[in-house]
């Protein structure tokens, strides 16, 4: 973290989703993660007469040994996969430490219920993701978006 700007002092815990293809199950894999920037950022549009307001999280992750891009990821055996995190696009991350597990098929344990109970908190669901931590792109970091 010596490079990383104070303000990157956040914790958040990302779920992973996984659909079997096989099977069709799905399976959320959770991952905490430390020393991350998060930004709640709010914006008033202005269009004809309508006046739209909305509303999006930055977060910014420094890199970490256990990142893996999707396509590596998804090739990892199932029982080792919660050893990873991936970012992709209708994943889930909520700012702290969340205990919770996901369990699509128990009620009060759905990836809704859980967004539900983190949004006054802090949660999104990833709409953009980027990895740069390649060089001269500044401070190397992994780089998501979402509502």
């Amino acid at each position: 973290m010596n490079n990383y700007p104070k303000w990157w002092d956040k914790t958040i815990t990302i779920y992973n989703k996984f659909e079997d293809p096989q099977t069709r199950v799905v399976r959320w894999y959770r991952n905490v993660l430390n020393n991350c920037f998060w930004k709640n950022s709010f914006q008033r549009l202005k269009i004809g007469e309508v006046e739209v307001q909305t509303d999006s999280i930055i977060c910014r992750i420094p890199p970490k040994n256990n990142f893996l891009t999707r396509p590596e990821w998804l090739n990892v055996p199932n029982d080792t996969k919660a050893d990873y995190f991936t970012l992709a696009q209708g994943d889930i991350v909520i700012l702290g430490e969340i205990e919770d597990n996901i369990n699509e098929y128990e009620s009060g344990h759905r990836s809704s219920d859980i967004l539900n109970k983190y949004k006054a908190y802090g949660s999104m669901v990833i709409d953009r993701c980027n990895d740069n931590t390649g060089a001269n792109l500044g401070i190397p970091h992994y780089h998501i978006e979402g509502v």
